[in-house]
């Protein structure tokens, strides 16, 4: 798909299709967060003492999947062979990014750091690798250092910022590729999306409003999220050198504004919100052959 020439239709998110309720553990909310190729379903959901718990949702039972010997716990994202990668509470309560295969749930700990020690998994490929944020490092203002990390057999590799504080990893690819956001330097908040692969940070940029989050990032090393723009966020799509919002992409006529984009499948289908007549909604977007 050429981002300069193709043009995308849109959908509005699961109107052809039926929906299946996932359920709860008793309390009052759950939340999906990811799905994998069997429709296998991980996420969060509320027990009846209102502790968030971990779930994988499949052949109609809902899953408590655990935790690392504290209260609380989400799952954020499943591979296709069933691996699962979140957060977990350990006996103090403080969340860790774990690995969970095989039924045995892995704590994959922190980046070197002295202060609160915290870290969450958010992606994880065919390979079994993971990408998150964890803390780092010393505190300093104006905000606590965090950063994004890629795990490298059971051992986090820090991904680094752009020379700024913060930085955080949300994607990965089955190449390895790492999709995220990091602080500038340049001004408290600002970011840019970044792809980083074997050490190496690509500042990916934003659409001009001085912030950019990258979600997601298929096999074919196209890029989504979002950005802001002049005066409100817009989802963007990342290839070949060139970032664009992807409402430019779509027939004026269909009035629709995507504020942002958080998955990219192998079919170059992209998943995210828009907004249409003042009502949002989810939506997927085809490329248009």
């Amino acid at each position: 798909m050429n981002c300069d020439v193709v043009r995308i239709s849109i959908k509005q998110c699961c109107v052809d299709q039926s929906i299946v309720g996932i359920g709860d553990f008793g309390g009052p909310d759950s939340i999906a967060w990811g799905i994998n190729d069997s429709g296998v379903v991980v996420g969060e959901a509320d027990n009846a003492a209102s502790v968030r718990r971990a779930f994988a949702y499949s052949g109609g039972m809902m899953n408590d999947l655990g935790t690392l010997g504290g209260p609380a716990a989400g799952a954020r994202a499943i591979n296709n062979d069933g691996d699962i990668t979140g957060y977990a509470g350990i006996a103090d309560g403080s969340p860790r990014a774990f690995r969970l295969s095989g039924g045995v749930m892995q704590n994959l700990g922190t980046l070197p750091s002295t202060i609160e020690l915290y870290s969450f998994g958010h992606a994880i490929n065919a390979h079994e690798a993971v990408a998150g944020t964890s803390s780092v490092g010393e505190f300093g203002q104006p905000e606590p250092p965090i950063h994004g990390f890629v795990t490298k057999g059971n051992a986090l590799v820090d991904i680094g910022t752009f020379g700024g504080h913060v930085s955080e990893a949300f994607g990965i690819n089955d190449h390895g590729k790492v999709v995220g956001t990091a602080e500038t330097g340049t001004g408290f908040h600002d970011r840019n999306a970044f792809i980083w692969f074997k050490g190496v940070m690509l500042d990916i940029g934003h659409l001009g409003g001085g912030y950019a989050v990258a979600y997601d990032i298929n096999n074919r090393n196209q890029v989504v999220g979002f950005a802001s723009g002049a005066g409100s966020n817009q989802g963007f799509l990342w290839q070949m050198g060139k970032m664009v919002a992807i409402e430019t992409l779509i027939e004026p006529a269909e009035a629709w504004t995507i504020t942002d984009a958080r998955a990219i499948n192998e079919k170059q289908q992209i998943a995210g919100t828009g907004c249409r007549a003042g009502a949002c909604q989810a939506v997927r977007l085809d490329p248009v052959p």
